[in-house]
């Protein structure tokens, strides 16, 4: 047996998304929740991920979208009889939308 230590790595993830930093690009708040927390508390790893991607190849929404406009389009591909009650929906998980989407996802399939 190797008389060598390994070395503890401690995992990193996004305070905004919750995810590791090298996925936040992939979540729909990446500009408005994601890129602020990362300059605050890590802008190393921001910088660095804006020197490995090219701007120019990422195909991005003009606007990111809405936690309401998520779920209508949730509702919309899965059970349309739902739309207009996406807003009271929302009310009642303020705060816990990932757990909304989360439920969904299990009960319906994949997000939109």
């Amino acid at each position: 047996m190797s008389s060598e230590q390994l070395e503890r790595v401690i995992p990193m993830y996004c305070g905004a998304c919750g995810m590791p930093p090298e996925y936040c690009e992939y979540s729909p708040d990446y500009e408005t929740h994601c890129t602020p927390w990362l300059q605050k508390n890590h802008p190393n790893l921001l910088q660095q991920h804006q020197r490995n991607g090219n701007e120019d190849d990422v195909v991005r929404p003009e606007n990111p979208w809405t936690t309401e406009e998520r779920l209508v389009a949730f509702y919309e591909k899965y059970d349309p009889s739902k739309v207009d009650k996406a807003a009271s929906l929302l009310e009642k998980y303020v705060g816990k939308e990932e757990n909304l989407f989360t439920a969904l996802g299990k009960k319906y399939g994949e997000e939109p």
